[in-house]
Protein backbone atom coordinates (compact mmCIF):
# COMPACT_ATOMS: atom_id res chain seq x y z
CA UNK A 1 0.00 0.00 0.00
CA UNK A 2 1.23 3.47 -1.02
CA UNK A 3 1.31 6.38 1.26
CA UNK A 4 -0.58 9.26 0.20
CA UNK A 5 1.84 12.56 1.29
CA UNK A 6 -0.49 15.62 1.73
CA UNK A 7 0.75 18.96 2.25
CA UNK A 8 1.01 22.61 0.97
CA UNK A 9 1.39 23.32 -2.53
CA UNK A 10 4.54 25.87 -4.01
CA UNK A 11 1.53 28.28 -4.62
CA UNK A 12 -0.31 28.19 -1.18
CA UNK A 13 3.17 28.91 0.50
CA UNK A 14 3.74 31.51 -1.64
CA UNK A 15 0.19 33.61 -1.09
CA UNK A 16 0.61 32.59 3.00
CA UNK A 17 4.57 34.41 2.72
CA UNK A 18 2.56 37.25 0.62
CA UNK A 19 0.12 37.59 3.18
CA UNK A 20 2.69 37.77 6.21
CA UNK A 21 4.93 39.97 4.26
CA UNK A 22 1.91 42.67 4.15
CA UNK A 23 0.99 42.29 7.33
CA UNK A 24 4.70 42.50 8.64
CA UNK A 25 5.15 45.70 6.91
CA UNK A 26 1.81 47.31 7.83
CA UNK A 27 3.07 46.47 11.91
CA UNK A 28 6.58 47.54 11.28
CA UNK A 29 5.02 50.86 9.18
CA UNK A 30 2.82 51.75 12.52
CA UNK A 31 5.31 50.77 15.34
CA UNK A 32 7.76 53.55 13.28
CA UNK A 33 4.41 56.13 13.55
CA UNK A 34 4.39 55.29 16.86
CA UNK A 35 8.14 55.93 17.42
CA UNK A 36 8.02 59.38 16.31
CA UNK A 37 4.66 60.53 17.77
CA UNK A 38 6.47 59.36 20.97
CA UNK A 39 9.92 61.11 20.36
CA UNK A 40 7.97 64.71 19.04
CA UNK A 41 5.55 64.30 22.61
CA UNK A 42 9.14 64.38 24.44
CA UNK A 43 10.27 66.71 22.55
CA UNK A 44 6.93 69.11 22.93
CA UNK A 45 6.98 68.39 26.64
CA UNK A 46 10.23 69.36 27.19
CA UNK A 47 9.61 72.50 25.71
CA UNK A 48 6.90 73.19 27.46
CA UNK A 49 8.39 72.67 30.53
CA UNK A 50 11.21 75.13 29.66
CA UNK A 51 8.44 77.88 28.27
CA UNK A 52 6.63 77.04 31.51
CA UNK A 53 9.86 77.93 33.64
CA UNK A 54 11.16 81.13 31.65
CA UNK A 55 7.72 82.91 32.57
CA UNK A 56 7.70 81.42 36.55
CA UNK A 57 10.91 83.34 35.97
CA UNK A 58 9.86 86.47 34.43
CA UNK A 59 6.70 86.66 36.84
CA UNK A 60 8.96 86.26 39.97
CA UNK A 61 11.36 89.38 38.53
CA UNK A 62 8.48 91.87 38.89
CA UNK A 63 10.65 94.75 37.52
CA UNK A 64 8.60 96.81 35.51
CA UNK A 65 7.93 97.24 32.73
CA UNK A 66 9.57 93.93 31.80
CA UNK A 67 12.77 94.12 29.08
CA UNK A 68 11.40 94.07 26.00
CA UNK A 69 13.76 91.03 24.69
CA UNK A 70 15.44 88.28 26.75
CA UNK A 71 16.70 85.30 25.21
CA UNK A 72 18.77 82.69 26.64
CA UNK A 73 20.16 78.50 26.38
CA UNK A 74 18.97 75.77 28.82
CA UNK A 75 19.59 71.88 29.51
CA UNK A 76 17.14 70.08 30.08
CA UNK A 77 16.00 66.40 29.33
CA UNK A 78 19.52 65.94 28.33
CA UNK A 79 19.04 68.39 25.45
CA UNK A 80 20.04 71.70 24.68
CA UNK A 81 17.06 74.64 24.22
CA UNK A 82 17.17 78.07 22.98
CA UNK A 83 14.12 80.29 24.66
CA UNK A 84 13.10 84.00 24.08
CA UNK A 85 10.95 86.05 25.84
CA UNK A 86 9.38 88.94 24.62
CA UNK A 87 7.76 91.40 26.14
CA UNK A 88 4.36 93.17 24.15
CA UNK A 89 3.05 96.72 24.85
CA UNK A 90 -0.88 96.09 25.36
CA UNK A 91 -3.79 98.48 24.62
CA UNK A 92 -3.92 99.10 29.08
CA UNK A 93 -0.70 100.04 30.28
CA UNK A 94 -0.72 98.40 33.70
CA UNK A 95 -0.57 94.98 31.26
CA UNK A 96 2.15 93.47 29.39
CA UNK A 97 1.61 90.26 27.20
CA UNK A 98 5.02 87.83 27.75
CA UNK A 99 5.59 85.26 24.86
CA UNK A 100 7.98 82.98 25.37
CA UNK A 101 9.23 81.00 22.22
CA UNK A 102 11.28 77.73 22.53
CA UNK A 103 13.79 76.13 19.73
CA UNK A 104 15.41 73.27 19.99
CA UNK A 105 19.71 74.32 20.16
CA UNK A 106 20.48 71.54 17.50
CA UNK A 107 17.62 72.81 14.92
CA UNK A 108 17.12 76.73 15.74
CA UNK A 109 15.05 77.65 12.82
CA UNK A 110 11.78 75.58 14.04
CA UNK A 111 9.92 76.53 17.24
CA UNK A 112 8.61 73.95 18.98
CA UNK A 113 7.07 75.62 21.46
CA UNK A 114 5.47 78.94 22.21
CA UNK A 115 3.76 80.19 25.54
CA UNK A 116 1.79 83.61 26.03
CA UNK A 117 0.78 85.02 29.16
CA UNK A 118 -0.02 88.53 30.83
CA UNK A 119 1.67 90.27 33.52
CA UNK A 120 0.09 93.34 35.42
CA UNK A 121 2.34 96.71 37.02
CA UNK A 122 3.66 95.13 40.41
CA UNK A 123 2.04 98.74 41.65
CA UNK A 124 -1.20 98.83 39.89
CA UNK A 125 -3.54 97.41 42.35
CA UNK A 126 -2.56 100.45 44.94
Amino acid sequence: MRKICRGFTLLEVLIALAIFATAGAAILQASGSHLRAVAQLEEMTLASMVANNQLQLAQINRSWPPRELEQGEVRLGERDWQWQLRANVVPDQDLRELVVTVRAAEAPEQIVYQLKTYVGRPDAAN
